[in-house]
């Protein structure tokens, strides 16, 4: 288990310690593509989110954190995304599975039954080579969580390749291991379904009014009209 994640974690308290309006929120805990998710709170207006997003993580390391990162700030539902840095440091798809189960165990023992969503594993251009064993591991860990009442599989996977290996290559940055700003509109597309799907059974997870639509609905930039002639 590694240790070079204490500084990030421990800055991740402190942020989240002088936050205003971070009692009860919508936590999202995992990985860099969370990390890197600089204008989360803009997809999701009129929720209280907190992103405890850890550069490089596993699924290992968010077992190891689970008591620093997510217990203490008592989320009214937890968003997970990580599990392909475990496959790309060697990781089998069944111990991804074993580790997700660990994580559901430790969210129920702390939590109770506090909503929990697992998002799929990506398929993005630089784990090509590994593109088969993230299907397979997507596909053990969506049939274990099927029946299960308080963790769901959010698929984002097929969304994004469903659209074609050309518009999945758009989905992505320069660095071809993240998301770009079209990318992470599908990621928050479904996450919204999820979280609305969610308050169809335990109330409105809003705590404030939203002023603005959320930002997925926004259309690509690269369709975007020009300004001149946007009143047309």
């Amino acid at each position: 288990m590694t240790s070079w994640f204490d500084d990030e974690v421990s800055a991740l308290e402190r942020r989240t310690l002088s936050a205003q309006g971070s009692v009860n929120p919508i936590l999202f805990y995992g990985s860099s593509s969370f990390t890197l998710w600089h204008d989360i709170e803009q997809h999701f207006p009129g929720y209280n989110v907190v992103n405890h997003g850890f550069g490089g993580s596993t699924l290992a390391d968010c077992i190891q954190y689970f008591d620093r990162l997510v217990v203490p700030i008592a989320p009214r539902m937890v968003v997970v995304y990580a599990g392909d840095n475990d496959l790309a440091d060697g990781a089998s798809p069944e111990a991804v599975l074993s580790r997700v189960a660990t994580l559901v165990r430790r969210k129920r023992d702390a939590l109770g039954a506090v909503p929990m969503a697992f998002v799929s594993i990506k398929v993005s251009p630089a784990r090509f080579a590994i593109m088969h064993r993230i299907a397979y591991t997507n596909l053990i860990v969506e049939r274990a969580l099927f029946e299960q009442q308080d963790v769901r599989f959010v698929d984002i996977t097929r969304r994004m390749v469903g659209r074609g290996m050309g518009s999945l290559l758009e989905l992505y940055s320069e660095d071809p291991l993240h998301m770009n700003r079209d990318g992470y509109r599908v990621l928050a597309r479904s996450l919204f379904e999820y979280i609305t799907g969610i308050e169809r059974h335990a109330g409105d997870l809003r705590v404030g009014t939203a002023l603005a639509h959320p930002a997925w609905r926004d259309p690509p930039e690269r369709d975007a009209m020009p300004d001149a002639l946007s009143v047309c």
